[in-house]
């Protein structure tokens, strides 16, 4: 089996679910679905790059990790960053910190000009803005290529946590309408990007609760445990990477072995912050919808998570 090429974008932030969805990626990657060639973290707080880079360590993986300097204003608690950097130091493991990272962009542009064409996927769990500064960078010294040039030629479709699609009319989500600065990043990707994109709304994850397995000292146990969340948290970014890695051709038959269907048309988001979807045969955009009960979807994370 040929491995697929990942590079995952989190917000690592104020919520938990990040690291559960951060864990399955890994343990795809060692069941041989696919590379994680690389981290971008599109939220910059305290502890980011360490707590991150602890926690993929302990998973037995070391990657390449992009911050985007400038998002630091996004607000709310960090609740497990700190705690998590605290724990892997205390064992001996060496992390990076923040500055020992390049830009997320200049991560992009690097990991893209060096992969085979067609041959990335980007699943992005947080917000956009990376990405769309990706898509309209220019040439460097990187690559002669712009940031478009790239993504058309390397990248094969990018996957999103982000909208709620159950009123396709107008929508409101987080990882879109936090605040200006990832409004406009969902607005300058989501409207201008010509690419493939499949989106896992809010509303799929919400009521599927992830349950960690309650072991002291296991750093997913113990990141849920700092948020507040022990007995379990909403599904949305784990969902999002499970649905990616049990289909590497997103076909329909894939998407309904992964509980699915998909709705295909074009999504837009406009200058409030609303994400909105008109539905054609043709469109560029899908959004899936739940087959399956909300336990059914549960399982299948408690199982990977273990």
């Amino acid at each position: 089996m040929t491995k697929r090429n990942i590079i995952l974008g989190t917000d690592w932030g104020t919520d938990c679910d990040d690291v559960a969805a951060v864990r399955i990626a890994c343990r795809s990657a060692k069941a041989g679905v696919w590379n994680v060639v690389g981290v971008v973290l599109n939220n910059c707080v305290d502890f980011s790059a360490p707590s991150i880079d602890g926690f993929i360590r302990s998973e037995g993986f070391e990657v390449p990790i992009g911050i985007d300097f400038t998002a630091n204003d996004f607000g709310g608690v960090t609740f497990y960053q700190k705690h998590l950097n605290d724990i892997v130091t205390g064992r001996g493991i060496a992390v990076r910190a923040n500055n020992d990272c390049e830009s997320g962009v200049r991560l992009y542009r690097k990991l893209l000009s060096e992969a085979e064409d067609d041959s990335v996927e980007l699943a992005d769990i947080g917000f956009l803005q990376v990405v769309a500064d990706l898509f309209e960078s220019g040439a460097d010294d990187i690559s002669d290529m712009s940031g478009a040039e790239l993504m058309e030629k390397k990248v094969k479709r990018l996957w999103s946590m982000s909208g709620d699609w159950k009123n396709e009319a107008s929508g409101r989500e987080y990882n879109i309408n936090c605040n200006h600065r990832t409004i406009d990043g969902a607005c300058r990707l989501i409207n201008n990007y010509p690419g493939e994109i499949v989106f896992l709304g809010h509303e799929v994850g919400a009521s599927v609760i992830t349950h960690p397995n309650p072991v002291e000292g296991d750093l997913l146990y113990e990141a849920f445990k700092a948020h507040g969340s022990a007995s379990g948290r909403s599904s949305w970014d784990p969902m999002l990477v499970l649905l990616a890695a049990g289909c590497p051709n997103a076909s329909d038959d894939e998407f309904e072995a992964a509980g699915y269907r998909t709705v295909r048309g074009t999504a837009t988001v406009d200058e409030d912050g609303c994400n909105h979807f008109v539905r054609s045969s043709d469109g560029r955009h899908r959004y899936v919808v739940k087959l399956k009960p909300d336990e059914w979807y549960s399982a299948a994370i408690d199982d990977m998570i273990k």
